[in-house]
């Protein structure tokens, strides 16, 4: 069984690695857009820190292929809560200043990491072998072929080496908050002692369903006096419950024709011309991108485009999903070398980024330009200005300017990449840090990259076809205002209109769960107007020229609506009347009980006081009477979770004999006392956070 395929066996362990790299899927071109966009490379934040389109993107697509039965909203807010879960907790550890080291991360390799419980990286007891799996590394380095497996394996190994970090972070700051939280001796003994104790019991139990008939008429004025005297218990929100029709604005099929026309007039213009980025700037909904990719960072579909179609002027498409037209032409490839190794001398100034230098921009231009005039002629002298006139301090002292290997995929600030640059050559460029003096000192891994124009144009519905949407909307309404909420919504369903049934909304809430639009939070305000009564009706357009109908189905206010509640008091007021009319006969003796309600009596019955069970049920209250009521004597009728029980304590006993019970029930304590102290942590520090969702904006 190859590697790939023991990690899919324990599909458990793929949740320890959401997130790697796009290459396994087949992007949709809504997801393609999303990608090119610049703007909408932040999809929120937690405290400031950015959560990135593309890991937000990742995650939902390969949690979608191990999870295909559930609906993308689930897994999109799975993924939401994982996000802000892992930045929060960096936050914190970053805050307490906890760093993971060399020694920390093969540590957690070999016990955290997905390798650890593969089969063959282990050893004979089941523990991992560190010099079987460094062997493994080395051998999946060497293998140049680019076979799905290996380019899934080096992914997944990618991912892990760049994710491990936060797992070590995150245990450090786990074990740091739990050092000193412990279960005391006293807890784990009274603990054990619970498990061990027993009671053996007889007793009679009749089913609720067998005398409640007898005491079934409660009249309301038993019911007004309870809640007068528990009005605190039945005090409601004020709430709005609302029903939804939508009508989906979608292109016509003679807005279809009309665009399958002009796309193709386009996508002709674009295969002839050489003004690409003019093109692109005029007809698309995205600006030209000048970048160039390697092939794996581009999304899947022109991966395999580029694989069999890698000539300059190549054309690509057009596609057509969800409304969306995506067409690309190949307007540049070049060689890379995706691996560089590199030296640098920076010139800081005020205006940068993370600098103390009070010189001015042009000042620090001037020195930059005169040190790097001065290297090209002669640079042997670069190691020495490094050190006299390099602002980056820490590489200037540690490493001699050295900036180390810089990917091609992970670094685009520097133009340090091309194939023509030579080893040794010396660069001036400027980044946000001020300007850099560098020198290229090794190259490796030389590649293609690409370049693509992109054309991405949505087909949206004709003015015709809107003012026809429109129509049908006033007229539904006009002939469904006077309906109930069931003909209602039946109605649109025999439209086939998209309907959202009898959603609850709070006033202070911004979403509304199955609806989530932009115009949410106005919807709600509306329903919560002083004007507002059930049966209105309301239409709203979104963004995007959707019509929601929003019916308002039903007023809750704060009061007690007695009839709403009847039915809860009902069987509570119900085993009261039996538990004082049972008490009021004075049973003494068990077996006069069983003959008196035609019952048998279960004897020697071993209960224990740790699970509260009876048979196959729980029942807490009546165990409790056992162990504390005296042994022999018939109890008085206890109501239980399904009807009334006699007990008869027959004897208690205690099962432990061995002290050493301690280290175990300590340590059992101890997981359980952390695991809930965590998830409340986790709770606190979520809602104390800022985060911010911009999600619908893209």
């Amino acid at each position: 069984m190859s590697f790939l395929e023991k990690i899919r066996k324990n599909t458990w362990l793929i949740f320890l690695f959401i997130g790697i790299s796009l290459v396994f899927f087949v992007l949709d071109p809504n997801l393609l857009l999303k990608f090119f966009s610049e703007n909408s490379n932040v999809i929120g934040k937690v405290n400031g820190d950015n959560i990135f389109l593309k890991e937000y993107i990742d995650n939902i697509q390969f949690l979608k292929r191990f999870r295909e039965v559930e609906s993308d909203s689930s897994l999109k807010n799975d993924v939401w809560k994982l996000l802000i879960n892992e930045k929060v907790l960096t936050q914190q550890a970053a805050k307490l200043g906890i760093q993971s080291t060399k020694k920390d991360f093969w540590k957690a390799i070999e016990k955290q990491s997905i390798y650890s419980k593969i089969s063959d990286f282990q050893d004979e007891k089941g523990n991992m072998d560190l010099e079987k799996f460094r062997l493994y590394l080395k051998n999946l380095d060497k293998l140049s072929n680019k076979t799905p497996q290996v380019e899934e394996e080096k992914n997944i190994w990618s991912y892990e080496k760049k994710n491990i970090i936060k797992r070590i972070v995150a245990k450090k700051y786990v074990e740091m908050l739990m050092y000193g939280l412990n279960t005391s001796f006293v807890e784990a003994e009274l603990n054990y002692r619970d498990k061990n104790y027993f009671s053996i019991i007889d007793y009679v139990f009749i089913p609720y369903s067998e005398i409640e008939k007898k005491y079934r008429p409660i009249k309301n004025y038993e019911i007004l006096d309870y809640i007068k005297k528990n009005k605190f218990l039945y005090k409601k929100e004020n709430l709005r419950n609302l029903s939804f029709v939508i009508l989906r604005s979608h292109p016509s099929l003679d807005d279809e024709k009309n665009m399958y026309t002009e796309i193709n007039k386009l996508f002709n213009k674009l295969k002839s011309s050489n003004h690409h980025s003019m093109i692109v700037s005029s007809q698309s909904e995205r600006p030209f991108d000048s970048n160039f990719y390697l092939k794996k960072n581009l999304p899947p579909i022109l991966q395999d485009f580029v694989e069999k179609n890698n000539r300059i002027g190549s054309m690509f498409g057009p596609v057509k999903e969800n409304n969306i037209c995506i067409m690309a032409k190949l307007t540049g490839k070049k060689m890379v070398y995706n691996s560089v190794l590199s030296s640098h001398i920076l010139i800081s100034h005020k205006e940068a980024i993370r600098s103390s230098n009070q010189r001015t921009k042009k000042e620090a231009e001037n020195l930059a330009k005169k040190i790097y005039h001065l290297v090209k002629k002669s640079p042997s002298q670069f190691d020495s200005l490094v050190m006299e006139k390099s602002d980056d301090f820490i590489n200037a002292k540690k490493s001699k300017g050295s900036l180390g290997w810089m990917k091609y995929e992970e670094q685009n600030k520097f133009d340090i990449f091309s194939s023509e640059n030579k080893k040794g050559i010396i660069v001036f460029t400027e980044t946000k840090f001020g300007y850099h003096i560098l020198r290229i000192d090794n190259q490796k891994d030389l590649r293609p990259v690409y370049q693509f124009a992109i054309i991405i144009k949505t087909l949206v519905p004709s003015k015709k076809t809107e003012d026809l949407l429109h129509k049908n909307v006033v007229q539904f309404v006009k002939e469904n205002k006077n309906y109930n909420l069931n003909t209602f919504i039946n109605n649109a369903r025999k439209k086939r209109y998209e309907t959202v049934f009898l959603e609850t909304v709070k006033n202070h809430q911004w979403n509304i769960h199955g609806l989530n639009t932009e115009l949410d939070k106005e919807i709600i305000n509306w329903s919560y107007e002083k004007n507002r009564k059930e049966g209105d009706l309301k239409i709203f357009c979104t963004s995007n020229r959707d019509y929601i109908i929003v019916f308002l189905s039903k007023i809750q206010k704060e009061e007690y609506p007695i009839e709403e509640i009847k039915n809860n008091l009902i069987p509570l007021l119900r085993n009261r009347k039996i538990s004082h009319d049972l008490s009021k006969n004075n049973y003494n003796d068990l077996e006069n009980i069983a003959i008196h309600f035609s019952k048998k009596i279960n004897k020697s019955c071993k209960i224990n006081f740790y699970n509260s069970m009876i048979g196959e049920y729980k029942e807490p209250k009546v165990v409790g009477y056992a162990f504390s009521s005296k042994l022999y004597k018939t109890s008085k009728p206890i109501l239980g979770e399904r009807g009334v029980f006699f007990v008869r304590p027959l004897k208690r006993f205690n099962t432990s004999r061995n002290p050493s019970y301690f280290s175990s029930e300590v340590e059992f304590l101890n997981a359980s006392l952390r695991r809930n102290i965590l998830e409340k942590l986790g709770d606190v520090l979520i809602e104390k956070s800022r985060v911010k969702d911009y999600r619908k904006n893209i």
